[in-house]
């Protein structure tokens, strides 16, 4: 039988530590030095994965916690096991999150022991402007953490007027910082989305 002590070392090589946060509740800590490219922890080890037509996806979305798995199901964190869900957002991230398989938290800058880890969730919304205040602390703070499509967005997408031209050059900046920050899908993303919201109010 092992002695007590020994699961205490055992827990002791962990590669994080789930502890408060400055930022907000809970984060994921650095135990040891992670350089771009590592694997720092999973996404959810304890996890349920359920086909996106689930009627149980719709629920647990308004946790902000899932994650479409490139596998094609819906991965649900078990929160009462810590993981990289836990990791906080911010504008200039030093991890990414990473939806193949079982979803995973990979390192993308150097990471100190003691430093936190952190991703960048890449939310967008509609007609949402300040529903999350961004707390990141970052000098590069874009001060939520949502990029927001307003109705007006929506209406001016692909037209050639001033406003069409405006909406253009603001996406162009978006996609530009995303860019710096090894995140850019996000403005593929963006634009899908003001795609389909066009194709479902035009005429």
């Amino acid at each position: 039988m092992p002695k007590a002590g020994s699961k205490k070392s055992l827990f002791s090589l962990a590669p994080v530590l789930f502890k408060d946060s400055a930022i907000e509740g809970r984060g994921v800590f650095a135990r040891r030095r992670f350089a771009p490219g590592d694997l720092i922890v999973a996404y959810a080890p304890a996890q349920t994965q359920l086909a996106p037509d689930d009627p149980q996806v719709i629920a647990a979305a308004a946790t902000k916690l899932t994650l479409a798995s490139d596998s094609g199901f819906v991965i649900v964190p078990d929160t009462r096991v810590p993981g990289g869900w836990l990791c906080n957002h911010s504008c200039s991230p030093n991890a990414a999150l990473y939806s193949s398989g079982e979803g995973r938290i990979r390192c993308i800058k150097p990471i100190s022991p003691g430093q936190e880890v952190t991703i960048f969730y890449g939310w967008i919304t509609h007609n949402e402007p300040v529903r999350d205040p961004c707390r990141c602390g970052s000098p590069r703070c874009q001060g939520f953490i949502n990029f927001d499509l307003s109705d007006q967005d929506v209406a001016n997408y692909g037209l050639e007027t001033r406003e069409g031209t405006e909406l253009t050059e603001r996406l162009e900046r978006y996609a530009e910082y995303l860019r710096s920050i090894d995140q850019e899908q996000v403005s593929g993303q963006i634009r899908a989305k003001l795609a389909w919201l066009a194709r479902r109010t035009r005429p």
